[in-house]
This record gives C-alpha cells, structure tokens and sequence, in this order.
C-alpha cells in the first residue's frame, strides 16, 4: 500500500475541530459548522484513508448539536451499511434522510463526477455504521471503464442489508475499535464489501430526495386514502421512492402483517362499525368492504371475527333491547 494513514480512536466527546481535523486526510475540502470547541458527537469515531483511492469510517456515537459537516463527495462509489439509526445528508442540492428502523440498510451514492456533500448531524440521535469509499479510478482498473461506467450513473440507492453485508459491517468497525487495529485487516474487509455490494443481484432502488423514515403508524396512516376502491401499491411505492416488494417487506416487519391483510382488515372493520352503528344491511357492507359477492364478503368476516355479519347484528339488537 501506498501511502497508507490511519487516525488513532477519537476521544469519547468530539469537538467541531476534533471532527474536522480527523475527517481532513480523507475530504481535503471539509468544512464543519460551529465554534471549534463545540462538542458535536460522543462514542467511537474512526477514519481510515488507505492509499489514494480508499477510504473507510466506522461510526458508534451519539450526536450532540444540531450541525453540518460538509465537504465534496469525489467521483467514485461511497458505501454505507446504516446498522441502527437514522442519517440526513445532502447531494448537491437535494437532501435525503434514510433509516435503520426497519433493520440494517445499504446506501450507495454512485458519481462519475464530484459533487457537494453536506452530512446534517442532529442532536440526540444515536447512529452506527460503516462507510467504505472507493475511486472512481479503482472501480476502472478493476472492472473496466465501460463497466465502471454503468455502476457509477449518478444516484442515491437505498436496500435492505443482506446478512453477509451486515456482518463485514460490523467486523469492521469491531475491527476499528483495536487502538492498533491493522489497516490490512480494513482494507480487506472494505474490498470484501465493495464486491458483496457489486455483485448483489439487486443493486437496491432509486431514493427519491427527501424521502422520509416512515414509522409502521406513519405507512398505516398513508395507506388510508387507498383503502377505498383499488389499492394501488405500485403508487404508493412510486410515492415512497421504493419498489412494491420493499414496500411490502418493510410494512410486514413493522406492522406484522402483509399490507393487503392490512387493507382487507380495515375494510371488514368499517363495514363492522357500517352495520352495527348505522344500520347497513349486509349487501351494502359487503360492497362498502369491496367484495362483489356477499357471499364472500360473509366467509371473510366470519374468518375475521368468529361469526357472521347476520349473527352480529342480531347479537347486537338483542344487547340494546335487553
């Protein structure tokens, strides 16, 4: 290796200056917001700068201070595997905010050319994770310029870890954790990365800017508007800057059910409430709860809630003249 640097472990509070003095040998152009001595992170920070064209940082720490650290993003593809948290950061002139509520994420920044970078640091949060940095002159040698080419067309990606990602991830910032941790040892681990990330038969979707950590309540409540009439769930996808069957994944892990259980759920419910509180016959519920057959709509409700709409409302009738 050429060249080779590595930082020694942050103290446990980070100042602005600590920050930018570390942070420097890997981002020659950062620049933090804030008075030198103001404390902005507290846990494990640790950079590496591995020849001329790799870079790695692993991050366990919280955040102290509303700031920024920004400085530009090189051409080349930039990395991380998000383990617990939430990050907002800026590419150009659009932001992005992505999390780890959802379990462990992969976040690709892929540029064939440099570009702005502003990384938001919010106070009170707690993030872990990995970055590892490679040129664009790397990807070249190694893969060839028209291959190289066609990683790097400009983009934010977003995926879900796989678990061989999730695992280098955290060997290597165990591995960071070594006050004399060996930087053949980093370097390996990275380029295992790097090629588990390269050769993922799905390189992850396209994040739209802007695109929010959506908690289980908040997809629930953005589900409302399509529980009349046909769910659209390529919309709402579309919307979310995310594929169908990551959407689908991702509200089965918060919600714990698939989302047109979900849906088919709500609407044997308003159809519950329909009947019992505004006195719809069992027609009229069926349709209201988008079955064609009340037939159907009578086997799915019995599924539902162990009798029948016609026994309920009798059950119910029975309770209000006793």
């Amino acid at each position: 290796m050429r060249n080779d640097q590595h930082t020694g472990v942050l103290p446990e509070s980070v100042s602005a200056a600590d920050l930018h003095r570390r942070v420097l040998p890997c981002s020659p152009d950062h620049r933090v917001e804030g008075a030198p001595e103001k404390p902005l992170l507290d846990g494990h920070l640790r950079f590496f700068r591995i020849g001329a064209d790799v870079s790695v940082h692993c991050v366990d720490a919280t955040e102290l201070a509303d700031s920024r650290s920004s400085g530009e993003c090189p051409a080349g593809l930039s990395v991380n595997i998000l383990l617990a948290g939430q990050v907002g950061f800026a590419l150009g002139a659009e932001h992005y905010r992505c999390s780890a509520e959802a379990g462990p994420a992969g976040i690709a920044l892929a540029l064939r050319k440099a570009e702005p970078f502003t990384r938001f640091l919010s106070a009170g949060s707690r993030v872990r994770k990995v970055n590892v940095s490679v040129s664009r002159q790397w990807l070249s040698e190694r893969l060839g310029d028209v291959e190289a080419g066609r990683v790097l067309q400009r983009s934010v990606r977003l995926w879900e870890a796989d678990a061989g990602q999730v695992r280098l991830a955290r060997r290597l910032l165990a591995l960071s954790r070594a006050p004399a941790c060996s930087v053949l040892a980093i370097e390996a681990l990275a380029v295992e990365l790097i090629g588990r990330i390269l050769d993922a038969s799905e390189a992850g979707q396209p994040v739209s800017p802007d695109l929010p950590a959506h908690s289980g309540a908040e997809l629930r409540q953005l589900l409302a508007p399509y529980l009349e009439g046909e769910c659209d769930l390529a919309g709402l996808a579309h919307k979310l800057g995310m594929s169908v069957s990551t959407l689908q994944r991702r509200f089965k892990r918060l919600c714990g059910v698939t989302v047109m259980e979900y849906v088919r759920s709500q609407r044997l419910e308003r159809a519950r409430r329909a009947m019992l509180l505004h006195g719809m016959s069992v027609q009229e519920a069926a349709y209201l709860a988008g079955y064609d057959h009340p037939s159907n709509f009578v086997s799915a409700f019995k599924r539902a809630y162990g009798t029948t709409p016609a026994a309920l409302i009798r059950t119910h009738r029975q309770e209000l003249s006793a």
